[in-house]
C-alpha cells in the first residue's frame, strides 16, 4: 500500500456511488479493504444508511481532518465528513435531488485540494449526477471539468480504458452539431501531445503508438464527405510524422479502428467525439472500463457509468468499475513514482 492514503469522494448519494464503494470495500468478490487505505469524502449518514440496506457489516470511523485517519486500519472505513450534508428527511434512493449538490461538490472540491496538496495520492470518483449539480446551481459541464476548475486547469482530456483499449475524445460534453466548429488544429494538437505524454508518464510505454480516427465517414474520402480530414486533421497528424519516440497516424476511418486486429496496432485512438469514443469501448468493456483524466497535476480516476438511479438501492450494482478504477490510480502513481526516481 502506499503511504498517503487515495481520496473517494461520495458521488451522487441517491445513484449506485455509495453502493459500489460500500461493497468493494466489504464484500467478496471485490473486496479491496486490505489492499488501499482510502479516505472517503461524504457525509457519513449516506454510508451508515446505504450500509444498512444492503445488510453490509462495517466499522465506520468519522474523522474531522485527514491526519486523524492517517493512521487507522485499512479495515476501517474512514469518512471525512463535509460540512454540507444531504437533508435525510427527504433523501430518497432512485430520485436525483437538487437539494444533495451541495454535499456533493464540497467532497469533489475537498478531494481535489488534498490531491494537489499532496496529502493523498490520488482521487477516484463514483458517477456524479449532472442535472443535479445543475439544479443546484453549480454550472459545471461534468466531472472532468468541475475538477479542472478547481485545479485551475484549462485543457483537461479524459481518457477512457479498458480491456486493452484506450480512447481519448478531441471533445467532449458538447451536442454533435457543435463538434465540427469545435474541432481545431490547436486543439487536437494538444490532445494528441497530452496523450502521448500520459501513455509515456502515466503507463510507462516507451514509444506510445496513436492512432486518430476522422470525423467523416470514411475519414471524408479526399474531401467527399467534409473537409475536416483535409483542413484539420490531416495536417496536425502530419506534424507529429516521422518521430522515433512517438508514431502518430491519420485521419482514418472511425469504423474500422475498433475490431481486434486494429487494435493490435496502437495503444491510444484519439476520437473527434463523445460517443465516437463510447460506443466502441462500452461494447468492448462495459463494467471494467474506467475514466482517467489527463493534463491535471494529480491522478483521477473515474468509473466509466453513470448514476444508473433505475437500479440504485437493490444491492444489484456491479463495483468492478469502480475497483479496476482504484487498481489504475494505484499503478498510475506507481508509474509516476518510478519516472521521478
Amino acid at each position: 500500500m502506499h503511504r498517503l492514503p487515495i481520496a473517494v469522494t461520495m458521488g451522487d448519494p441517491t445513484g449506485v456511488g455509495p453502493e459500489i464503494v460500500l461493497k468493494a470495500f466489504a464484500a467478496p468478490p471485490w473486496k479491496i479493504s486490505s489492499r488501499f487505505r482510502l479516505i472517503h469524502i461524504g457525509d457519513p449518514e449516506v454510508y451508515v444508511r446505504t450500509a444498512r440496506n444492503l445488510g453490509l457489516n462495517i466499522g465506520f470511523r468519522v474523522v474531522d481532518s485527514l491526519e486523524a485517519g492517517i493512521g487507522s486500519s485499512s479495515d476501517s472505513f474512514d469518512i471525512l465528513a463535509t460540512q454540507a450534508k444531504v437533508d435525510m428527511s427527504t433523501f430518497d434512493v432512485g430520485k436525483p435531488s437538487a437539494a444533495h449538490g451541495a454535499a456533493v461538490v464540497e467532497s469533489i472540491k475537498t478531494a481535489s485540494q488534498l490531491a494537489v496538496e499532496g496529502r493523498v495520492a490520488a482521487m477516484v470518483t463514483p458517477p456524479l449526477h449532472k442535472a443535479s449539480v445543475h439544479a443546484a446551481g453549480f454550472d459545471y459541464p461534468g466531472h472532468t471539468e468541475m475538477i479542472a476548475h478547481f485545479l485551475k486547469v484549462e485543457h483537461p482530456v479524459m481518457m477512457l480504458s479498458g480491456n486493452g483499449l484506450r480512447v481519448v475524445p478531441a471533445t467532449i460534453h458538447q451536442s454533435l452539431a457543435s463538434v465540427p466548429a469545435s474541432l481545431t488544429q490547436d486543439g487536437l494538437r494538444r490532445v494528441i501531445q497530452i496523450t502521448l505524454d500520459a501513455l509515456h508518464q502515466d503507463f510507462a510505454i516507451s514509444r506510445p503508438r496513436i492512432v486518430v480516427a476522422g470525423l467523416n465517414p470514411h475519414a471524408g474520402e479526399g474531401g467527399a464527405f467534409g473537409d475536416e480530414e483535409l483542413n484539420i486533421i490531416g495536417p496536425v497528424c502530419r506534424e507529429f510524422a516521422g518521430s522515433t519516440r512517438y508514431f502518430v497516424r491519420g485521419p482514418l476511418p472511425a469504423d474500422t479502428l475498433f475490431h481486434a486486429r486494429a487494435r493490435s496496432g496502437y495503444d491510444a485512438v484519439i476520437c473527434m467525439y463523445h460517443d465516437q469514443a463510447l460506443i466502441p469501448l462500452k461494447m468492448i468493456a462495459f463494467g471494467n472500463s474506467i475514466n482517467v483524466t489527463l493534463n491535471l497535476p494529480i491522478v483521477r480516476t473515474s468509473v466509466d457509468h453513470g448514476t444508473a438511479h433505475d437500479i440504485a438501492g437493490q444491492g444489484i450494482a456491479d463495483p468492478s468499475s469502480y475497483v479496476a478504477a482504484l487498481l489504475a490510480a494505484e499503478e498510475i502513481v506507481g508509474s509516476r513514482a518510478r519516472k521521478k526516481g
